[in-house]
């Protein structure tokens, strides 16, 4: 397989991610929600979730009041995890599972526009970044929000890329060491800092845990990065604006809030 052809099965990861989810997972990916959206811009909304993973947050959109859901993923297994959700919110006729690819404008073009686009570390993992994001923007309603996450650009890409690359090469055995090396590499930290070194797979923000997040991480590809500029300019040629960021260091994503002209 050529080096532009590896991807990695993020739903896989996904899949055994749910295997260890519980109600404190919920918890802080309704948190995340609350924090950026409150649940008064949730309840009674049209919502699309492109690239749904886990599908935890598409639950989390449906508990908080959303008219209709729509979680979609190019990823099979991404789908299933999802559909685990529905299941277990009890198949509500409101939400709809779909296996579908942000690229696929035919696709996309059935599916209406939203109140609130949702998209969070996805789109610089499709091998077309940029035409992922402006596919997503043709879904925005009239002063709709868009709420992306997109990893740093900064100068050690070619060095994460090059990463990526060895670990999704690699074998079961292979990518087992180079987890195992990172995680050494985390306990050793906590240990100099005199905290438990065996307690480093902690739960993290938007409900993720640092195991599941250092897969994902070492997996990711096709992986892009932008800048906030970047998008600045971006929303400047396609009718956004730019309500809040959160900006981070390389290897994290930048967060952005923007919103449609009504």
């Amino acid at each position: 397989m050529s080096e532009d052809k590896i991807t990695f099965s993020f739903g896989a990861n996904w899949q055994d991610f749910l295997k260890h989810a519980n109600e404190r997972v919920i918890t802080g990916a309704r948190a995340d929600i609350e924090k950026w959206l409150g649940e008064s811009n949730v309840k009674g909304k049209r919502i699309v979730d492109i690239g749904c993973g886990s599908g935890v947050h598409s639950w989390c959109y449906h508990l908080m009041g959303a008219r209709e859901l729509v979680s979609l993923d190019v990823d099979p297994n991404s789908v299933a995890a999802t559909t685990r959700c529905f299941e277990q919110a009890g198949k509500p006729a409101n939400w709809q599972v779909l296996h579908g690819s942000v690229l696929d404008t035919n696709f996309l073009a059935k599916l209406g526009t939203f109140d609130i686009v949702y998209s969070w570390g996805v789109l610089h993992h499709t091998g077309q970044m940029w035409p992922a994001i402006e596919n997503a923007c043709t879904l925005i309603a009239p002063g709709g929000l868009f709420w992306i996450a997109l990893y740093v650009k900064g100068p050690n890409y070619q060095r994460d890329l090059e990463l990526k690359q060895r670990y999704n090469r690699a074998g079961a055995l292979g990518k087992w060491w180079m987890e195992r090396k990172w995680i050494n590499g985390l306990m050793w930290k906590r240990l100099k800092k005199g905290k438990n070194p065996f307690n480093w797979n902690r739960k993290k923000e938007r409900g993720m845990n640092t195991y599941h997040d250092l897969v994902d991480w070492l997996g990711g590809l096709p992986y892009e990065v932008v800048s906030v500029e970047d998008i600045r300019d971006f929303c400047g040629k396609h009718g956004l604006t730019v309500e809040r960021v959160e900006e981070h260091g390389e290897g994290a994503n930048h967060i952005f809030l923007l919103r449609r002209a009504k």
